[in-house]
């Protein structure tokens, strides 16, 4: 009998346990989203002019080793949790896809390429 009660209370608490942590999943997972969505936002709309430009600049010259400390940099100001860091290529790639619809960003992106065809 006491065995059956053991098994019973130790059932009872990993479906409390499990269902604590889908519950609190999704919460987990909406936070996380709105989190990134931030952290996007803050590698787009956070961006100082000179920032700006140099991104155009190696955006236009095809420079992704170069975009990388400059990506980091910014990084560093907007992450808001670490295991953002986990994500920074996802977080980098969606930042450069919304900053391509910047109407100043793609201004200069086209002065940037101007300059390097008159350049070659």
């Amino acid at each position: 009998m006491n065995k059956i009660r053991g098994t019973c209370i130790a059932l009872g608490a990993v479906l409390v346990i499990t269902g604590f942590t889908f519950y609190h999943s999704s919460d987990f997972e909406t936070a996380s989203a709105a989190m990134d969505r931030q952290t996007v936002d803050c590698l787009t709309s956070g961006l100082t002019r000179d920032e700006k430009v140099r991104i155009a600049r190696l955006t236009a010259a095809h420079d992704r080793e170069g975009l990388r400390p400059v990506y980091t940099d910014i990084l560093s100001r907007c992450v808001v949790r670490s295991d953002q860091w986990d994500r920074r290529p996802q977080l980098v790639t969606s930042a450069r896809q919304a900053l391509s619809h910047d109407p100043e960003f793609r201004q200069l992106l086209t002065a940037s390429t101007m300059e390097l065809a008159r350049g070659r």
